[in-house]
C-alpha cells in the first residue's frame, strides 16, 4: 500500500459516524463507517485553493430560532452542522460544508508563506494552523479572518492538538512545545525524540490532567507528556513501545481511570494499550496489550491487509469497541470490533476492499444494463441497398495501426536524374524520431555518413528542430567510436547550415548547449600532440625495417676476385643470375701462353652469351681487364729486376 509522507484523516466528532481522508493529489474524500459508502468526493480548484494538507472537522451549534409563544410542538430543533476545516498548500484555510458538498466559506487575512502543515479547533469558534513558514495563526469562523500570529520556530511545525482545559497549543517539531494561546508566550518544552513528530494526540483524565501523545517518523515508542504549563526540557511520563512506527494515534479514558491507546502501524498492525493514569512511570516501557491484524481469506495464500486509521467509539453501549478501517485510500472497509485481550494478537480475517468493491461494481454495471433499452445487432452481410447506384463490393479496410506504418518506412535513399540524393523521406523520419523521442529511429537516421545526404536533410529540416537535434547529437558524441564520427559530421554540417539559428539565442544558452560537445572535442584533442608523436616514430621505424630487407646490392651480377702472391695468379669469378651460371677468367705469367689463348677463347666465349647485359656489366668487366694489364705489366718490371742483379753477380 502506497503511503504518502504524511496522513491527513480523522473522524468526526459525532461518534465516528463520517471518516475524511485526503490523498497524495490532495482529494478529500468522505466516507460514511455506518454503511461502508463514499459519501463525497472533493477535487479542490488547484488555481484558487491548492492541494488540501491538512484538515480537521468543526462541529457548528446551529443558530435556535426564536419560538413564539404559541408554537407547534411538532416542530423539531435544528441540528448541528458538521463542517472539515481544509489548510491549503498555498498557505489559507478554506471551509468545506458537507450539506453542500463544496466549499462555503475562504477565510481571509494574512496566511501562511507556504505549505499549511497542522489545523486544530477548539469547539469555540477559533481554529489554530502552523506552517511550513514557522509561524502558528489563529483563525476566526465568525470574522472569516485570521486574527492573530506568533513565531514558533526556528524548527519547522508538524503537528498541533489543542488543549482546552489549560488553553495552550502543543506544537510538535523535533521538541513537543507548549504555547499559551492568550499571551502567545512559550510555557514548556519536551525533548526526547530524535526525529520530527509524526503524529500527536491528547488526553484529559479524570483529575484534569492533560496529557499529549506523540510519535516520531524512525522511531518505534509513543512518549507520554504531561502538561503542566512550566519547565523546560522535560522528560516524558512515559514511553510505549511498538513493533514499527505509527501514523495514527487514538486514545481514550475511562471513568475508573483506565486509558485506552490505539496506535496505526506502517505494516498495517493496530496496537491496543491498556494503561492506568495513576501508575504512569517513565522507568519501565509498556508493550501493547494486544494487536489487530488483518488478512484476507485466499483459498491460495493468505495476504495481510493494511488497517489505516482507528478511534474508540465513545457510545455508551459501545464503550468497549474499537473502530478501525482496512484497504487502501480509494477503497476502505470500516468494522467495530471487541478485542481479546487475552489473546497477545487478533488475526481477523476479511475479504479484500478490492474483491468486494470490484464485485459490487460489476454488480451495479450488470443492473444498469438490464434497465436500459437493448438496440438489435444487425449483420452488415445481410444489410439489402436499396439503391439505384451499383454498390462496389470492394470494401477498403485500413486496420493498420500508426507504429506499422512508421515501421515499414526506410531510409534508403533513392537517386535521381542529376546523380543527387532524394532525402524528403530522410528528412520527414528525422522531424518524426525527434519529436516522439524513439531513440531506435535517431540512431537509424544519425548513423548516415554521406556528407551530401547530411547536408540536404539538414538544409529542409525545420528551425524548431535544430535545438533537439544538438541534444540529440550532443549525447551521441560522448558514445562509441562510429557514433561519434556520424555525430560529428551531422555536428559540421548543422553549425554550417544553421548557424544563424544557433547565433540568434543567447550567448549563455548557446554555452550550455554546445558545452557538452566542445569539452569532448578538447578531451579527444588533448593528447594530440603525444599520439602525433608516437605515430612519427613508429613509421620511421617501419620504414628503416622495410628498407634494410629491400636492400640487396649488386643481386643481378656478383664479381668475385681471387689473388695469389707467390705466383702472381689471379682468378675473377662472374655470376650471371638471369642464366644461374658462374663464368671463371684467370691471369697467369708470360711462359704459359697457351693457358692465356686459352682465357681469350673463354672471355669470348662469355662476350657470345652475355650480349644482352646492361652497360653497367660492360663498365665492370672493362674495369677488370685494366687491373688484368697493370698486373702484367708489373710482373715484367719484376722480371727485368731478377735478371739486373744476376748479371751485377
Amino acid at each position: 500500500m502506497s503511503q504518502g509522507k504524511k496522513h491527513v484523516l480523522g473522524f468526526s466528532p459525532n461518534g465516528g459516524q463520517l471518516f475524511a481522508s485526503v490523498d497524495e493529489l490532495g482529494i478529500l474524500r468522505v466516507w460514511n463507517t455506518e454503511t461502508n459508502t463514499l459519501k463525497q468526493e472533493f477535487t479542490p480548484n488547484l488555481q484558487l485553493s491548492g492541494p488540501c494538507t491538512a484538515l480537521t472537522w468543526v462541529l457548528v451549534a446551529a443558530q435556535r430560532p426564536k419560538r413564539a409563544r404559541k408554537s407547534l410542538p411538532t416542530q423539531e430543533e435544528p441540528s448541528d452542522q458538521l463542517y472539515i476545516a481544509l489548510g491549503t498548500l498555498k498557505g489559507g484555510v478554506v471551509i468545506y460544508s458537507l450539506a453542500e458538498g463544496k466549499i462555503e466559506r475562504t477565510l481571509s487575512g494574512d496566511s501562511h508563506d507556504g505549505p499549511v502543515t497542522s489545523i486544530a479547533y477548539d469547539n469555540a469558534g477559533l481554529l489554530y494552523t502552523v506552517g511550513a513558514d514557522c509561524r502558528a495563526l489563529v483563525w476566526s469562523l465568525e470574522k472569516e479572518r485570521c486574527i492573530s500570529d506568533w513565531q514558533v520556530g526556528p524548527e519547522k511545525p508538524r503537528n498541533i492538538v489543542y488543549l482546552p482545559k489549560s488553553r495552550t497549543l502543543a506544537v510538535g517539531s523535533r521538541q513537543l512545545k507548549v504555547y499559551d494561546v492568550d499571551t502567545k508566550e512559550l510555557v514548556e518544552t519536551f525533548t526526547g525524540h530524535s526525529g520530527e513528530v509524526n503524529a500527536i494526540s491528547s488526553v484529559m483524565c479524570t483529575d484534569n490532567d492533560e496529557f499529549v501523545l506523540t510519535t516520531a517518523r524512525m522511531e518505534r515508542v509513543i512518549c507520554f507528556w504531561k502538561i503542566e504549563k512550566k519547565g523546560k526540557n522535560k522528560a516524558s511520563s512515559c514511553t510505549l513501545l511498538m513493533e514499527d512506527l505509527a501514523y495514527c494515534l487514538s486514545s481514550e479514558v475511562h471513568d475508573d481511570g483506565q486509558l485506552r491507546v490505539a496506535s496505526v502501524t506502517r505494516n498495517g498492525i493496530i496496537h491496543i494499550y491498556l494503561l492506568n493514569v495513576n501508575s504512569l512511570s517513565a522507568e519501565k516501557f509498556v508493550k501493547p496489550k494486544t494487536s489487530l491484524q488483518i488478512v484476507s481469506d485466499g483459498a491460495d495464500t493468505v495476504e495481510p491487509i493494511h488497517a489505516l486509521a482507528s478511534h474508540f467509539v465513545t457510545d455508551i453501549n459501545r464503550s468497549h469497541e474499537i473502530l478501525f478501517g482496512y484497504g487502501n485510500r480509494k477503497q476502505i472497509q470500516f468494522e467495530r470490533i471487541t478485542p481479546n485481550y487475552a489473546e497477545k494478537l487478533n488475526v481477523i480475517v476479511r475479504a479484500d476492499p478490492k474483491k468486494l468493491y470490484a464485485k459490487k461494481k460489476g454488480k451495479e454495471q450488470a443492473l444498469q444494463a438490464a434497465h436500459k433499452t437493448l438496440t438489435p445487432v444487425v449483420s452488415q452481410k445481410i444489410v439489402e441497398y436499396n439503391s439505384a447506384l451499383p454498390i462496389s463490393q470492394k470494401k477498403v479496410q485500413n486496420d493498420v495501426p500508426m507504429e506499422a506504418r512508421l515501421q515499414h518506412l526506410q531510409i534508403k535513399a533513392t537517386k535521381q536524374g542529376a546523380g543527387k540524393l532524394q532525402t524528403q523521406s530522410k528528412t520527414q523520419l528525422l522531424m518524426q524520431a525527434l519529436h516522439s523521442k524513439d531513440q531506435a529511429m535517431i540512431d537509424a537516421v544519425l548513423s548516415t555518413h554521406d556528407t551530401e545526404t547530411i547536408q540536404l536533410t539538414l538544409d529542409r529540416l525545420p528551425l524548431e528542430y535544430v535545438n533537439p537535434l544538438v541534444n540529440e547529437l550532443s549525447i551521441l558524441i560522448q558514445g562509441k567510436h562510429a557514433n561519434v564520427t556520424s555525430a560529428i559530421r551531422w555536428l559540421q554540417v548543422l553549425a554550417c547550415t544553421h548557424t544563424s539559428a544557433l547565433m540568434s539565442e543567447d550567448k549563455q544558452a548557446l554555452r550550455e548547449k554546445l558545452g557538452i560537445c566542445l569539452g569532448v572535442a578538447e578531451q579527444r584533442m588533448h593528447c594530440l600532440s603525444e599520439a602525433l608523436q608516437i605515430s612519427g616514430r613508429v613509421n620511421l621505424i617501419i620504414s628503416q625495417m622495410k628498407r634494410n630487407a629491400d636492400n640487396h646490392l649488386n643481386e643481378s651480377n656478383v664479381l668475385i676476385v681471387e689473388e695469389e702472391e707467390e705466383g702472381g695468379y689471379c682468378e675473377i669469378m662472374l655470376y650471371h643470375s638471369p642464366t644461374n651460371q658462374f663464368f671463371c677468367a684467370s691471369d697467369e705469367p708470360a711462359d704459359t701462353q697457351s693457358d692465356s689463348a686459352k682465357g681469350d677463347s673463354n672471355w669470348s666465349d662469355l662476350e657470345d652469351q652475355n650480349i644482352s647485359l646492361n652497360s653497367i656489366a660492360d663498365e665492370d668487366l672493362a674495369a677488370d681487364d685494366d687491373v688484368a694489364a697493370d698486373e702484367d705489366d708489373l710482373a715484367m718490371t719484376q722480371g727485368s729486376d731478377d735478371d739486373d742483379d744476376d748479371l751485377s753477380d
